[in-house]
């Protein structure tokens, strides 16, 4: 019959690492003292030959030391009568030697064990903290930097990015369910109110039920873009920015021309390391974006560059410049979050999520979203990625993409 265990085995009792370490620093200075007092005994029984005489006396039969002059005047004397003794004498004090190092070590191991694992119990503490549920406790750690501070200052920076990454997160499930359920409501109102009364639905009625429905519509689909984007696997490849602009802008020249607009283009070769569906839906969010909050008769000016990065490579680099309304620098440091325009929330005619998903794209790209309002009224949104060698595909998937995303003025309003 067999015995089928269940669980995991119990685990085997295991010091502490403060006891461990003062352990291990312990038995190496007591090997490294016997080894010391080996290689001595050694050389000395089978090194250097000694003469051993007999030992003199004076006239009343006791023993007489002889102690020869020292070079610097001191004297030493020590009575020796054959190699054994020579030996066994250096064990002997070596042995008492060594035990009394050994027990200071070991003292000194276990004080200083405890002072260079402290800093982890602080971590451990974090954690525990963490792992129940509050993510607003910090290490904290200073001091010299080694090891163990950049590990306290990693889990640190983890801790922030979690924290934010759930405020994020509870933000905007508040607001997706507000921008949801508003033009539900509406319609269900719309609805009830054209049901109550004895004539037929007339076509007004339907044409504010379908501007409803398109509206909910245009939400889910720019809520899925961006849950694609935050959520899907990189599969980066060398991407011809000023390519993918240049095309963008064509596309929406229409749109600009309807409203008297005057697009300037700076297209500098920058070859960005990103995937280029995903670079050319962020470039479509742009200039619609420029477009769609400019004033009549406004300014677009779109740039594209390599630009010098601190660490010496060079970057791909968008700026897009647009006039608009005055904005209040609080404003536009929210302009990226789900839900937020230059007004404060979406309205009708934005849904508030352009840029959020233009920055969940910059992130995965492992780039840099900055945004800055623009003297006399609009934004300036510069978009730096990191460069790479152009490949033989890119250009032939960037024009795939640009054709099958936007023919005019796309949902994903600022």
């Amino acid at each position: 019959m067999t015995t089928k265990l269940s669980g995991r085995l119990p685990r085997r009792h295991r010091f502490s690492a403060r006891t461990r370490l003062a352990f291990s620093y312990a038995v190496l200075v007591i090997i490294c003292g016997v080894v010391l007092l080996t290689v001595l005994v050694a050389y000395l029984g089978f090194g250097p030959e000694y003469s051993f005489g007999p030992v003199a006396a004076d006239d009343d039969g006791e023993s007489v030391i002889i102690v020869p002059d020292h070079p610097d005047g001191g004297s030493f004397a020590v009575e020796v009568q054959s190699r054994e003794d020579l030996i066994t004498l250096l064990i002997t004090v070596s042995a008492v030697v060594l035990m009394a190092l050994s027990a200071l070590s070991s003292l000194a191991a276990w004080w200083l064990a405890g002072q260079m694992l402290r800093p982890l119990a602080r971590i451990n503490e974090a954690a525990r903290i963490a792992a129940s549920g509050r993510l607003d406790h910090r290490i904290g750690l200073s001091g010299p930097r080694d090891e163990i501070v950049d590990l306290a200052q990693t889990f640190d920076t983890m801790l922030d990015s979690i924290e934010r990454y759930n405020a994020s997160q509870r933000r905007f499930a508040a607001n997706a369910s507000h921008e949801l359920r508003t033009p539900l409501a509406a319609a269900k109102t719309i609805i009830d109110v054209a049901l109550a009364k004895p004539d037929p639905v007339n076509r007004e009625v339907l044409e504010r039920l379908a501007h409803l429905n398109a509206r909910s519509i245009r939400t889910v689909e720019s809520l899925l873009d961006l849950a694609e984007v935050e959520a899907g696997e990189q599969q980066a490849t060398a991407v011809e920015l000023d390519e993918i602009v240049s095309e963008v802008v064509d596309q929406y020249a229409p749109a600009a021309s309807a409203r008297g607009l005057s697009v300037e283009r700076r297209l500098a070769p920058a070859v960005a390391q990103g995937e280029g569906r995903l670079l050319v839906q962020m470039v479509q969010n742009l200039v619609e974006n420029a477009v769609r909050h400019n004033c009549d008769g406004g300014l677009i000016r779109v740039c594209t560059a390599m630009v010098p990065a601190a660490e010496g490579a060079a970057h791909a680099q968008l700026r897009i410049e647009s006039a608009g309304q005055l904005l209040d620098p609080e404003v536009v440091a929210g302009l990226a979050e789900p839900f937020r325009t230059g007004q404060g929330r979406a309205d009708g005619n934005s849904r508030g999520l352009g840029l959020a998903i233009v920055a969940a794209i910059v992130d995965r790209s492992r780039g840099r979203l900055d945004l800055a309002a623009r003297p006399g009224g609009g934004l300036i949104v510069t978009v730096t990625l990191p460069c790479a060698e152009a490949g033989p595909t890119a250009a032939t998937e960037q024009a795939e993409a640009a054709d099958g995303q936007a023919g005019g003025l796309s949902s994903a309003g600022e």
